[in-house]
C-alpha cells in the first residue's frame, strides 16, 4: 500500500504532458509575438496548426498578386510610345481632324480668284520695243483711272514703211504717233506725226514712211473703259524680195491676210524695159493691190511713186499691166474686206 502512494507522489513531482503543451504554447505565443509566424515556420520540424505558415506546394496567389501590377506598366510602355500615329501614312489621314488640313490652303487662293473680275489690270512698265525689226502686237486695257499706254521703238540704218493698227476696242480709243527727235522718251510739242481713232466698228490706222530715229506710240482713253490690240509693223523688213523680174520670169506666191498680217510687200527690179503683168486672184474677200516705183532706191514708198492699183474679189481677179523701165519696184497687197487667202503672180515679157 505504502509503495503505491510513493509512486504517485513521485509522479506528482514532474510535469505531465498537458503542462508541457501549455508551457510550449505560452513560449510559442511569445515568440510569434516577437518574431512573427515566419520565424517559427522556417524551423524544421515545426508544423503547428495555428501558425499561418505557407505551403510551398500551394500557389502563392494571395501574396504574389499585389506584386504583379507594377510589372505590367513597363511592358505596356512601348505601346504608349508607338510612333505609328505620327509616322504611318495610312493612319495619319484616317482621323477626322487631319482631313481638313490639306483643304486649308484653298481659302487663301479664293480671294485672288474672286478679285480678278473686279481688280483693274496692273499697269505694267511702258514697253520698250527697241529696234523695230518685225511685227509686234500688244494687248492691254485702258480705263478712266489708267488712261494711257506708251510704246517706244527705233528705226535704224534705213527708212522703213511702218503701220500702226489699233482695234479690238469696245469704246472709242485714240492713237498718236510721235518722233522723239531728242531721244528723251518724252512727248514734246511739235513731235506729233500721226493720229487715228478706233471704235467698235472700225480700226484706227497710221501708215508712215519713217526714217532712222526714235518714235513714241501713245494709246489713250477717249470714250470709256476698253480693251485694245495695238500692232506695230515694219512692212519694209517683212517684205519678200523677188529680186530681178527679167527675161520672161514668173514669180508666184500664195499667202493669207488677217488681223495679224494685214498687208504684204513684194520688192522686184528690172534691168531693162519690160512689159509686166501682175495678177491678184483666189481671194474670198476684197483685196487691194498697188504698184510703186522706188526711184531713189531707199526700199520704201514715198509720195508720188504710185504706178498702178487694182481690186480683186471672189468673182474677179485684179490685174495691173504696165510697160516698166529699168528700176526698183514695190507691190503691196492689202486686206480690205476681211480675212482671206490670196495668190499673186508677176510675169515679165
Amino acid at each position: 500500500m505504502s509503495s503505491g502512494s510513493s509512486g504517485g507522489s513521485g509522479g506528482g513531482g514532474g510535469l505531465n504532458w498537458k503542462e508541457v503543451v501549455a508551457i510550449l504554447g505560452v513560449i510559442t505565443g511569445i515568440l510569434v509575438f516577437i518574431f512573427g509566424d515566419k520565424f517559427l515556420c522556417n524551423l524544421k520540424g515545426v508544423n503547428v496548426g495555428f501558425l499561418r505558415c505557407d505551403n510551398p506546394s500551394e500557389p502563392k496567389a494571395a501574396t504574389e498578386t499585389p506584386a504583379l501590377p507594377p510589372k505590367f506598366p513597363p511592358s505596356s510602355e512601348p505601346v504608349k510610345q508607338d510612333p505609328i500615329p505620327f509616322s504611318s501614312p495610312t493612319s495619319t489621314p484616317s482621323p477626322a481632324p487631319p482631313t481638313p488640313a490639306p483643304v486649308s490652303p484653298s481659302p487663301t487662293k479664293t480671294p485672288d480668284i474672286e478679285q480678278k473680275p473686279v481688280v483693274e489690270p496692273k499697269k505694267s512698265s511702258d514697253p520698250n520695243i527697241g529696234i523695230l525689226k518685225e511685227s509686234r502686237i500688244f494687248s492691254d486695257r485702258i480705263t478712266s483711272k489708267d488712261q494711257e499706254r506708251t510704246y517706244f521703238f527705233t528705226i535704224k540704218d534705213k527708212p522703213s514703211n511702218v503701220s500702226l493698227y489699233l482695234d479690238n476696242v469696245s469704246n472709242q480709243v485714240g492713237m498718236w504717233l510721235y518722233v522723239d527727235t531728242n531721244g528723251n522718251k518724252i512727248i514734246d510739242y511739235g513731235e506729233q506725226i500721226g493720229d487715228a481713232l478706233a471704235d467698235s466698228n472700225s480700226p484706227g490706222t497710221i501708215s508712215r514712211t519713217l526714217g532712222p530715229d526714235s518714235y513714241i506710240a501713245n494709246v489713250k482713253f477717249k470714250g470709256g473703259n476698253s480693251d485694245y490690240n495695238l500692232q506695230i509693223v515694219s512692212n519694209t523688213n517683212d517684205a519678200i524680195n523677188v529680186k530681178s523680174l527679167q527675161d520672161s520670169k514668173t514669180f508666184s506666191d500664195t499667202g493669207s491676210l488677217n488681223r495679224q498680217n494685214r498687208q504684204k510687200y513684194y520688192l522686184f527690179n528690172l534691168k531693162s524695159t519690160s512689159n509686166v503683168n501682175i495678177i491678184l486672184d483666189q481671194v474670198t474677200n476684197q483685196v487691194g493691190m498697188w504698184l510703186y516705183v522706188d526711184t531713189n532706191g531707199n526700199g520704201v514708198i514715198d509720195y508720188g511713186e504710185q504706178r498702178g492699183d487694182t481690186l480683186a474679189d471672189s468673182n474677179s481677179a485684179g490685174t495691173i499691166k504696165r510697160n516698166l523701165g529699168a528700176d526698183n519696184y514695190i507691190v503691196v497687197v492689202k486686206e480690205k474686206g476681211g480675212n482671206t487667202n490670196y495668190t499673186v503672180t508677176m510675169t515679165s515679157q
